[in-house]
């Protein structure tokens, strides 16, 4: 299976595929008669992260029957050398289109619904880096090990930067739990099978986070828009407002790690302040007007 990915790979490449390659199974005795085609996400950053939460998913709308959207099944993950593989059910269908809005809609808001297996830990299933556009490049540098450690460095980031919204995910969270949030809302990531039926795939942009998290990534591209608009998911609130300001705020360094270090003393506030001002310092004069450049993050599509 290696092989063949890393050989038929590069010949299935397009402009919405540059990971997966489509195999076909040598029939055996012991092979389930209903599966003759796999699908093998691969390469250096596929993480086990996704296949667990890809995973969850699947199951958990399997076993809800539910109707408005499916997961492919995740059949095996693993790991070679640096590069993960996905090995999961091949869907036949086609990409959605602006035609089928509602019904993407329809899918998200029951994915937004699923609650995380664990209430404490935000991220992937199992743990992991957070794919999400809130950082740059849109993964985290590290993992979070609670609420409370992500709430304290989207807060240092705040800090360092002297903005003043703060966000408090612990109370989120204590009122509506970590959900499912799908961030990158393309069209590409939504496929309408041979039934009608929509199917959510590429989990790598999937998390369990505070919901404010999902309000952020409705402001990114125009699918995400129009989503935002059909489900009326417009919540105003200190928090949302605080993450799309620290997101902001990082934009112009190129790093997820400001304020990282600010999270350690949080709850002291003198040395909170020494460190945001020793952060400033590091930065020279140019620090007030890098934090005042504007970079418009959203990717609307063609």
């Amino acid at each position: 299976m290696i092989a063949q990915s890393f050989k038929l790979g590069p010949s299935q490449v397009t402009a919405t595929n540059i990971s997966g390659v489509r195999l076909t199974l040598s029939k055996t005795s012991d092979q389930h008669s209903d599966v003759s085609d796999i699908w093998v996400k691969y390469g250096g950053e596929i993480s086990m992260g996704e296949a667990r939460t890809q995973h969850f998913v699947s199951q958990y709308l399997h076993n809800t029957k539910c109707t408005t959207v499916r997961a492919p099944r995740v059949y095996i993950a693993f790991t070679w050398k640096r590069f993960g593989f996905i090995v999961s059910e091949l869907i036949y269908g086609k990409q959605c289109e602006s035609s089928d809005d509602v019904l993407i809609s329809d899918a998200v808001k029951t994915l937004i619904s699923i609650p995380s297996p664990d209430s404490r830990k935000p991220g992937p299933v199992g743990g992991g880096l957070i794919g999400h556009p809130f950082f740059c490049h849109r993964l985290a540098d590290i993992e979070y090990e609670s609420v409370e450690d992500l709430e304290d460095h989207v807060n240092g980031i705040l800090t360092v930067t002297e903005r003043k919204p703060r966000v408090n995910f612990r109370d989120e969270v204590a009122t509506h739990g970590l959900r499912l949030c799908p961030s990158d809302l393309k069209y590409v990531n939504f496929l309408k099978d041979t039934d009608g039926g929509i199917v959510a795939v590429d989990f790598a942009g999937y998390s369990f986070l505070p919901p404010s998290f999902f309000v952020f990534a409705l402001t990114q591209g125009s699918l995400a828009y129009r989503i935002s608009v059909i489900l009326d998911y417009l919540m105003s609130s200190t928090n949302a407002k605080g993450v799309a300001s620290a997101s902001y705020a990082l934009v112009p360094f190129h790093s997820n790690k400001i304020g990282e270090l600010i999270s350690f003393f949080s709850k002291d506030k003198e040395l909170t302040v020494l460190t945001g001002q020793a952060f400033r310092n590091d930065c020279g004069p140019n620090f007030f007007s890098r934090r005042t450049r504007r970079t418009s993050r959203v990717d609307l599509e063609p």
